[in-house]
């Protein structure tokens, strides 16, 4: 299945690429805020934390571009339950690698104003191997300014909301180390909110 769904992608980056005007990397560091969910008998969490991370744009026009973007981010996932005997506290480590398009929205020439949607994969993973990885299919929605100082540097600051589709919990915080068993699963998303700043340094083809 990843293989089928990778293809299709890499198509498209490779046809944005050949008629890309500019490309843009992007390298990017940020902050996400604590996102919670409702479980069986109470709530799960995943903390807040910096981000890490890049992005590489095709420029395809004046008014759109295809971007591939990967995220790393250090974080602490909870869970406090009626159900369980203990209260279950880990260190994790959240991975998202999504493909997607920007909406551009030319102010000036130095300015520019965008919006867009991503596809592709949120993991969450255990630093020290105490659980599974568990990964997602997500989706995420983003949106903000690009100011350029140069025709080949600017700067970039953008809200981010990534909603990996639901039941993360379950196979997370309820088993670490494979000794809690206890078969709870989330009954809402987890949304994951956040800003970047990032610098944008654009190649002219």
């Amino acid at each position: 299945m990843k293989k089928l769904l990778a293809f299709p992608l890499l198509l498209m980056v490779f046809i944005f690429d050949l008629n890309a005007q500019n490309i843009e990397i992007t390298p990017f560091t940020g902050y996400n805020f604590a996102s919670g969910f409702n479980i069986s008998g109470g709530r799960a969490r995943l903390g807040d934390g910096q981000t890490f991370g890049g992005m590489l744009a095709f420029v395809a026009s004046e008014y759109m571009e295809v971007e591939l973007m990967y995220s790393f981010q250090r974080s602490t996932a909870t869970a406090n339950s009626t159900l369980l005997n203990e209260n279950i506290s880990e260190p994790t480590q959240v991975h998202l690698a999504l493909i997607g398009v920007n909406r551009l929205f030319p102010v000036s020439e130095e300015t520019v104003l965008f919006s867009g949607i991503k596809l592709g994969t949120g993991t969450l993973a255990s630093p020290f191997n105490n659980f599974t990885n568990i990964t997602r299919f997500t989706v995420g929605f983003h949106g903000g300014v690009k100011y350029f100082v140069s025709d080949s540097f600017g700067l970039r600051l953008q809200a981010n909301l990534m909603i990996p589709i639901t039941n993360v919990g379950a196979n997370l915080w309820w088993s670490p180390g494979g000794g809690t068993q206890v078969g709870m699963s989330g009954w809402s998303p987890l949304a994951i909110f956040g800003f970047t700043g990032a610098a944008i340094i654009r190649v002219s083809k």
